[in-house]
């Protein structure tokens, strides 16, 4: 157990340092977010849940929950684009060769659980900026609440079958 666990934290380690400034791994690391930072950051994680869960679907011939959160993630990435647009916000386009899959699908879901948990803290942190224009947080709520949903369904599929 204890080697599996250290293999998943190897797993994040080696995609923070991939992504040093991307997406949550940004966030956490930025203490003073202009609101366009914050709005590239989200766009950032969403695009590259996306992928992640695209790949994971590939490599392990798997359907849901993944399909399902892929889903939710583009919702989130239109979300998003409104936001975009009005706050003239650039991101970085994501390689799918920067992806790091876990191999296992345990692995995945174990993954999965850490990195919602992550994405709520960055909306999290995100919301307690007083400043924030309406819509900004409004949208915001929307995101942190749908990863709460995300993460209940990673967390069921260890119970179900870990």
């Amino acid at each position: 157990m204890k080697k599996r666990l250290l293999g998943v934290i190897m797993m994040l380690v080696m995609s923070v340092g991939v992504f040093a400034s991307y997406g949550h791994v940004g966030a956490s690391e930025d203490d003073n977010m202009s609101v366009e930072a914050m709005i590239k950051y989200a766009i950032e994680d969403e695009v590259f849940a996306r992928a992640e869960y695209e790949k994971i679907m590939e490599i392990f011939n798997i359907d849901r929950p993944f399909s399902n959160i892929k889903r939710a993630e583009e919702t989130h990435m239109e979300l998003l684009q409104p936001l975009i647009k009005k706050y003239d916000v650039t991101y970085e386009e994501l390689d799918e060769k920067d992806l790091v899959i876990p191999k296992t699908l345990k692995e995945t879901y174990e993954v999965g659980v850490q990195a919602e948990i992550d994405n709520i803290a960055m909306y999290e942190k995100f919301l307690k900026d007083k400043n924030l224009p309406e819509d900004v947080e409004e949208t915001f709520i929307k995101l942190r609440d749908g990863s709460k949903n995300h993460l209940s369904a990673f967390q069921r599929q260890l119970d179900r079958k870990y």
